[in-house]
């Protein structure tokens, strides 16, 4: 094990929960006072973390943790897009948050109770994950109020292979104006389930995002009941990021 890579991941981590902290300065009043509630203060909530996570991405970086490009990805966040990501790390949801302004995002319903976390989740808007019918209600009325929704299909980070659940698929039929997968690759294997953060990588990591062509909801598939594109396009996605053997 590298003590300078684990001194500078335990620093990454600790500069991570000061972001935290500060944020929560200004999120915490505003949930307070409700503000938001308004759409206004909502956004300018997810403005604040499109920010803070660019920083701290922009450190590990600098610092030599990480690189990282995206590429074709300039069509993410379009009006009533669902977009699909493989979930390989810690980082992922970071990544995409720090690239696309404004954007939604359901995250684990575990995260509403971490103090650093949740004030930004509630005072944003995004949606945690209950596995049951409010999470259905509330994904469907993002998307048909023109958000972009972010959704991790496998529902936390991938440990052994891929596997994603039919739950965004139903959304992405049902409200969504299109579905646009995203890959995520990393090299080396990092911040993964179920291995401590100390456990570091001697190199640095690398983090490649593409997307694929963009699926169009309204016209896929539309002669088949909804029943039937669900479990169609579950099953071909499922297929597409197993053929890029992520």
């Amino acid at each position: 094990m590298n003590a300078s890579r684990v001194i500078l991941v335990g620093f990454l981590f600790s500069l991570f929960g000061a972001i935290c902290l500060v944020g929560n300065l200004i999120f915490v009043p505003m949930i307070t006072l409700r503000l938001h509630k308004i759409s206004y203060f909502k956004n300018l909530s997810r403005d604040l973390v499109f920010c803070a996570w660019r920083f701290f991405i922009f450190c590990t970086e600098t610092l030599g943790y990480l690189r990282y490009e995206f590429k074709d990805c300039r069509e993410l966040g379009k009006s009533g897009q669902i977009i699909i990501a493989n979930h390989p790390s810690l980082l992922d949801v970071i990544f995409v948050l720090s690239h696309i302004r404004h954007i939604n995002c359901i995250v684990k319903q575990e995260l509403s109770k971490n103090i650093f976390l949740y004030p930004a989740i509630k005072a944003s808007g995004y949606i945690c994950n209950t596995e049951n019918e409010e999470l259905l209600q509330k994904g469907l009325e993002v998307l048909r109020n023109g958000e972009s929704l972010l959704v991790f299909p496998e529902g936390t980070r991938t440990k052994d292979s891929i596997k994603f659940h039919k739950a965004p698929f139903y959304l992405a039929i049902h409200g969504a104006k299109s579905l646009k997968p995203l890959f995520i690759a990393m090299a080396p294997k990092s911040l993964q389930k179920g291995v401590k953060w100390y456990k570091t990588p001697k190199i640095k990591i690398h983090y490649q995002l593409t997307t694929k062509e963009e699926i169009p909801m309204d016209s896929y598939q539309k002669e088949l009941p909804n029943s039937l594109r669900v479990r169609n396009l579950h099953k071909e996605i499922n297929t597409l990021y197993h053929k890029e053997n992520l």
